[in-house]
């Protein structure tokens, strides 16, 4: 995090919504675990998933102290109400409109209610599949309005939401936008 200041101020504003000491499950973490990392050096129970079996082993041989899960996002096995906060970096990008009703109901349902949840995404009108390989990836781009609305749909309060420019030299150049939110309701 320390070559991307923007991403750890909007992380350390996140974390100062929360108790120290609680459970953050850290959705699609990748091998890096750059959130994880994160989350657990401030002080928190920190589970991350990823669906990539090779992310996963990485992770787990490299960060200690973290609870790292190769797990599906859209079949998310965790009890009702298991954690205090979620943090999405970059992985509903990865879903389709049709399972992305389920996808916020299963945040609704294992987030304590005021719980807080994160997400960042990239900003814009795509939604299709990329790659030059024999595995493309879907890949899909939000607005804010689209943030919002799934986001109240499925019980929760907007905190904040920021929309940034391409800052890095080494990042894919895209707008971002991340929103902060907390569990007022249960889904219905």
């Amino acid at each position: 995090m320390e070559k991307k200041p923007y991403d750890k101020d909007f992380l350390t504003r996140f974390s100062a919504l929360i108790e120290k000491g609680v459970r953050i499950l850290d959705i699609g973490c990748c091998s890096t675990a750059q959130q994880a990392r994160f989350f657990r050096d401030y002080g928190f129970v920190v589970t991350g998933i990823d669906l990539s079996k090779n992310c996963i082993e990485t992770a787990k041989r490299n960060f200690p102290g973290i609870d790292f899960l190769q797990m599906d996002m859209l079949e998310m096995d965790f009890a009702d109400g298991s954690f205090d906060a979620i943090c999405a970096f970059y992985s509903i990008i990865h879903i389709p409109d049709e399972k992305l009703n389920g996808l916020f109901n299963d945040f609704n349902r294992i987030l304590k209610m005021n719980g807080k949840i994160s997400i960042t995404v990239h900003a814009g009108d795509f939604y299709g599949y990329y790659g030059e390989n024999e595995f493309p990836v879907f890949f899909r781009t939000y607005s804010k309005r689209d943030l919002i609305d799934l986001l109240d749909k499925h019980g929760f309060k907007l905190i904040e939401m920021e929309q940034r420019q391409p800052i890095y030299d080494f990042e894919f150049q895209s707008e971002r936008i991340y929103p902060i939110a907390e569990k007022l309701s249960n889904a219905h």
